[in-house]
């Protein structure tokens, strides 16, 4: 029994490195999303449109993409083992071959994801340094004005009406027969 058991392991272990490329690929993909914030904000600052808004909402939104891929692959792989190991011993190829390494390779990217973000935060903290505020005059500019529209005299009186209407009720349930009639209809 311990000889297979350590067959299994150097199995395990030789398997390893067949899905090498998976944590690279995804790397590349983090390191794209890192530098295609990093043109954006370049861009924004050129073009002197960059706000300390802009850089939180943009550094923000793809440091949590980054956060969410490096979380969920090893929620997956931890899913795909117990898949394996619920199918029983014939399925001991699959959970060896298969489950093990991306699961191993899965926490790597979860590592790398983590270092991906404090770069992320890194870059935010440089930017917002450049960043102009977001209540500087151009924004202001910019900003849209709403109009609200006030009720007209029809909708007033209407409105007046209603409001009489309902004292009116109100005063009559205060009426002592109001409750003499209540209490004859609870006993019906």
């Amino acid at each position: 029994m311990k000889s297979d058991q350590a067959a299994n392991f150097n199995l395990a272990l030789s398997k390893y490195n067949d899905l090498w490329y998976y944590p690279v690929l995804v790397f590349i993909v983090f390191i794209v999303f890192l530098m295609w914030v990093k043109n954006t904000l370049d861009k924004r600052y050129y073009e002197n449109k960059l706000t300390k808004n802009d850089v939180t909402k943009l550094i923000d939104k793809y440091s949590g993409v980054v956060d969410g891929i490096g979380t969920a692959l090893p929620l997956i792989g931890a899913a795909i083992i117990l898949y394996t190991v619920g199918l029983g011993s014939d399925t001991q190829e699959l959970f060896l071959h298969f489950a093990i390494p991306f699961e191993i390779k899965s926490l790597f990217i979860l590592a790398i994801a983590k270092l991906i973000e404090s770069a992320f935060d890194d870059m935010e903290i440089q930017y917002l340094k450049y960043a102009k505020d977001n209540n500087d005059a151009g924004s202001l500019i910019s900003s849209k004005i709403e109009f609200v529209n006030l009720p007209n005299n029809a909708d007033i009186k209407e409105i007046n009406d209603l409001l009489t209407n309902w004292n009116q009720t109100v005063d009559k349930m205060k009426d002592p027969e109001f409750s003499k009639n209540l209490e004859t209809i609870k006993k019906l």
